[in-house]
């Protein structure tokens, strides 16, 4: 049985490469490459043959590819049993890289390490098992879908990690679920008011399906990262304090709580908002460079990212007193059982 279905080969030879300048009206200048390839098949039927192809991609490579000897590529065959190159073979790069990152976390987390990477194993067998479950039926709605997966994400990760049976752990996870839901809540609440003035959700790409249940499904993941990130460090910190302190009052717990709350969400919202941008820098390069204006390149790409930043923002800050509420709760009840 063979790894892959699609015939694969290896470019042995650049038989020619004719290379022309182009530029446009805003004096953006690329090489045009019409390139005549050799490539040594390497599965199927056809392994070891040699067969002949042309490639033409451009210097800026944002859709095609520029094609160099020992690429692996894979191929697709026209009508006319002409082959022509359908796309770059990349798991040779992103796989060693993998078992890098996973063996490093086992390596120097030993059994933390390898609950995490089981549980990522998990989260992403779960992510396409949703899907899958979300193209099979004809009227699912995502945001359904997507919020069972968050909640079972939430449990698997947290117990894996934390303990399924300890305070620690479903403490965290009450946190995130009050969390969560009040943040898609306000959302909400905020978009039925505005009637939904300046979410434009008729820009999301490649989508066949309503946009709005999406939209919905993607910020609630979003927001379920930011805050079981923050939860878990600002709980867990609490739980230690607690476990030092037994008689520490509950204002001092609520004071302690605001104190780790503050220094984490400031850089957390940062690091959100930084991976939101690197994501959108090529696009709004790309706008820019061919006359568009800044805001209309904000529009066609940014805002919506940046209304889904806002919400996991607004999700991190009200972390903080949720955590703290379920904290002081949770260590009243217990007094008053011990009384």
């Amino acid at each position: 049985m063979q790894m892959y279905q699609q015939p694969m080969g290896v470019v042995t030879q650049i038989v020619k490469d004719s290379k022309s300048t182009q530029s446009d009206q805003f004096d953006n200048q690329v090489t045009q490459h019409e390139q005549f390839v050799r490539v040594r098949m390497a599965n199927g039927k056809n392994i070891g043959r040699q067969v002949e192809l042309v490639n033409t991609a451009d210097s800026a490579q944002a859709i095609t590819q520029i094609l160099k000897v020992n690429d692996r590529i894979f191929l697709q065959k026209a009508d006319n049993d002409v082959w022509q190159f359908s796309t770059m073979k990349r798991d040779q790069f992103w796989v060693p890289i993998l078992i890098l990152i996973i063996g490093s976390l086992v390596l120097m987390m030993g059994k933390a390490g390898r609950l995490t990477a089981l549980s990522l194993l998990i989260n992403v067998s779960l992510f396409v098992l949703v899907v899958y479950i979300d193209l099979r039926l004809p009227d699912g709605n995502i945001f359904w879908l997507f919020a069972g997966f968050a909640l079972i994400t939430s449990i698997i990760t947290l117990g894996l990690v934390l303990g399924i049976r300890t305070k620690l752990m479903w403490t965290v996870m009450l946190t995130v679920i009050t969390t969560s839901a009040l943040a898609m809540f306000l959302a909400n609440l905020v978009f039925n008011l505005t009637n939904s003035n300046g979410l434009h959700l008729e820009l999301m790409e490649y989508i066949t399906q309503l946009p709005k249940p999406l939209f919905y499904a993607m910020t609630l993941v979003g927001v379920l990262g930011a805050v079981m990130d923050e939860a878990t460090d600002m709980i867990a910190t609490l739980f230690a304090l607690m476990q030092e302190n037994p008689e520490i009052s509950l204002s001092a717990l609520v004071k302690a709580g605001r104190r780790v709350g503050q220094e984490i969400f400031g850089a957390l919202t940062n690091v959100l908002f930084l991976i939101f941008i690197a994501e959108e820098i090529p696009m709004a390069i790309l706008y820019l460079h061919n006359g568009n204006t800044w805001s209309f390149t904000y529009m066609q790409n940014m805002s919506l990212g940046m209304i889904q930043t806002l919400i996991s923002a607004i999700a991190i800050v009200l972390t903080v007193p949720v955590g703290i509420g379920w904290v002081a709760l949770l260590k009243y009840l217990g007094q008053r059982k011990g009384a």
